[in-house]
């Protein structure tokens, strides 16, 4: 029995050394099955690199329809962009349009109203004693602006006429750069510069006072106002007359002003007249000094033919001027009627010597409000400059106002009045070949 179970031992172990055979060649097959497969020759493996070259350089292609879809697609997008731009720049052009004509209207408003009040003072101006035929010219030019005209002899300080009376005499203005003729004549006195040799404006740049006056250089005058400091200039202004009443002979008169130290800087001040309120018949009064040769005369209208007949000269005092600055400061009034900004005042029976002054307002021209709104025109003149006879000067205010346009209506003032001054025409100067 026990050699029976020996044998069927024998037998099971026998049985699972074949079952563990059989698995294990199974196993291997399938082990070399997998490896067959993954496997390959090198040629297989070149022509796989190949294919996979291939499909990475050639381009995809896309159906015809899709792309022409897209490509529609993106033109519309962009035309619908460049279509809003444009619209929108359209949009922007109008308000900017609509914005213009408003400020326009509001302008031509304002300058209505100036014109309207002009009108009003005009009518209000008490006349008697003045000279009605230069008065009536006075008016003519002005052509219906919003102005004031000062027309006196510059050898006694006679009024003429004065047209608006209550802007010549009670509404202090900005002098803009007729404030030139009070720092030119000063730094002149003051000997801060050579008048024979050009100022310099920068190391690059440089002008004589000839034509830093007839040109109305601002940079010229701003160096000579510095060089003469604040106190010098206030110093001659207070010498010629402003900051102080005239003594005419009208109702009204104000001192105007002059700025206080620190408000302004020196330089700017003496090329714009900052800070400064003058009035026409202070600024008339200075201008007949300098046409004269140094007598600043209290300017009246001899308000009946007695006075007339008895008419004498009230000397204020000699403002500081030398014959020699006198000269220096004429060549360059002379050049802005000739060559420069006052040109259109030149008057072929009379030589013209002025200086115009442009800028915007600092003062309202009747009230002082509304600071700045208002552009200024000023010219001041005597004619002729050699035989002075007759003083003009001219304050204009309006939204295109400019000293050429002041300029413009003393010219036709002069060119009205200088046949009854001046009969015969001056001989024409020699030039040189």
């Amino acid at each position: 029995m026990r050699k029976s179970r020996l044998c069927r031992a024998s037998g099971v172990i026998t049985l699972l050394a074949t079952l563990v055979v059989l698995l294990s060649g199974q196993l291997q097959a399938g082990v070399t099955r997998t490896k067959a497969t993954k496997v390959k020759t090198p040629a297989a493996r070149a022509a796989q690199k190949s294919r996979k070259k291939n499909a990475r350089t050639k381009s995809p292609q896309k159906p015809v329809a899709k792309a022409g879809a897209s490509g529609k697609s993106s033109g519309v997008s962009s035309g619908s962009r460049a279509a809003e731009r444009r619209r929108a720049l359209a949009a922007a052009r109008a308000r900017r349009r609509r914005l213009q004509l408003a400020r326009l209207r509001v302008l031509q408003a304002r300058e209505r109203a100036l014109r309207s009040i002009a009108v009003s003072n005009i009518s209000e101006d008490d006349s008697s004693g003045e000279d009605l035929e230069i008065r009536r010219v006075a008016i003519d030019a002005l052509q219906g602006r919003s102005g004031t005209v000062v027309v006196m002899d510059p050898t006694n300080g006679r009024i003429f006429t004065v047209v608006n009376q209550r802007m010549a005499i009670g509404s202090p203005v900005k002098p803009c750069s007729t404030i030139k003729m009070i720092v030119g004549l000063a730094a002149l006195r003051e000997g801060v510069f050579d008048p024979s040799q050009d100022v310099q404006i920068s190391t690059r740049a440089s002008m004589s006072l000839t034509d830093a006056l007839a040109r109305s250089n601002n940079p010229v005058f701003q160096v000579l106002g510095r060089k003469l400091g604040f106190e010098r200039v206030l110093y001659y202004a207070d010498n010629y007359g402003f900051g102080q009443k005239t003594g005419i002979n009208y109702p009204g008169e104000s001192t105007g002003f002059v700025p206080e130290e620190g408000d302004q800087e020196t330089g700017h001040m003496s090329s714009h007249g900052d800070g400064f309120g003058i009035t026409a018949i202070q600024l008339a009064a200075f201008t007949a000094a300098v046409a004269n040769g140094g007598n600043l005369f209290e300017p009246r209208v001899p308000r009946s033919p007695e006075d007339l007949s008895n008419f004498e000269p009230k000397l204020i005092r000699r403002i500081e001027m030398t014959p020699e600055d006198r000269m220096q400061m004429m060549s360059g009034l002379i050049g802005a009627v000739n060559y420069g900004t006052g040109r259109l005042s030149y008057n072929a029976l009379g030589q013209v010597a002025g200086k115009t002054g442009t800028c915007t307002g600092e003062n309202d021209i009747v009230t002082r409000e509304q600071k700045g709104r208002d552009k200024l025109g000023l010219f001041t003149s005597f004619s002729s400059a050699d035989n002075p006879k007759v003083a003009v000067t001219v304050i204009t205010t309006g939204y295109q106002e400019a000293g050429r346009r002041a300029a413009e209506i003393a010219g036709r003032i002069y060119s009205s009045i200088s046949p009854r001054f001046f009969r015969e025409k001056p001989p024409v100067p020699a030039t040189e070949n």
